[in-house]
């Protein structure tokens, strides 16, 4: 089974309210729609390797599997129907200090131009953030990451295409003492501002209930 080198899963592991381990990773690039994925947890000190199989891109690996003080080397592998393997990177996670952290609430974005302007509350706990965007619509962009000041709670992202529509994520920046996994939030579309008038192709109003009234529309630009 060969590393695949341009397979960035992103994989990463943690425990929310319960103690099983929840695992998440990113498909490999140019895979079948239907495809099995095998996780592996090789423990520190313990021979036997654990795996699970799954045909989805994430996995939940049950309390009674894990050895909570031990550290897990974990990493995802596809296997082909015709014999091949390719493996993703290991992580290295402890389970018991691996707890979801507390991540930013109420994110919204927009456009003004070409100025991507993203807005945020806080968690209980402020920590360190970062924030990165890509270019929607387009496979082979890549990720631009923006530092964030501690305690903010806005960004502007600067000298975009005004043409272009940006899809935005956010997380916290895991640090020493902080026992907890840093996750990316949902991505988030942030469609580009309309340039020129668009032609409305369908419009349909329905009244729903008294003074309440449901409208419908289509158009091209």
């Amino acid at each position: 089974c060969f590393h695949l080198a341009d397979w960035d899963n992103e994989l990463v592991c943690y425990k929310e309210l319960s103690e099983d381990l929840t695992c998440t990773w990113l498909p490999v690039p140019s895979a079948p729609n239907t495809i099995n994925y095998t996780i592996f947890l090789k423990w520190d000190r313990i021979p036997k390797l654990f795996q699970r199989n799954t045909s989805s891109s994430s996995i939940k690996v049950e309390r009674k599997d894990l050895y909570m003080k031990r550290s897990a080397s974990i990493w995802i592998a596809v296997n082909y129907a015709n014999g091949s393997c390719v493996r993703g990177k290991n992580i290295s996670v402890t389970p018991s200090k691996a707890g979801k952290c507390l991540t930013p609430s109420n994110i919204n974005a927009h456009q003004i131009t070409n100025q991507l302007i993203i807005k945020w509350d806080l968690p209980a706990t402020p920590t360190p953030y970062e924030l990165r965007y890509k270019e929607a619509f387009t496979e082979s962009t890549r990720w631009t990451l923006v530092p964030v000041e501690s305690n903010a709670v806005n960004v502007t992202v600067l000298n975009l295409n005004a043409l272009s529509s940006y899809i935005v994520q956010l997380r916290c920046i895991a640090k020493d003492g902080l026992h907890c996994v840093c996750i990316w939030s949902k991505e988030i579309l942030v469609p580009h501002k309309l340039t020129k008038k668009p032609r409305i192709s369908y419009n349909a109003t329905t009244e729903i209930s008294p003074g309440r009234r449901s409208v419908l529309l289509k158009w091209e630009v």
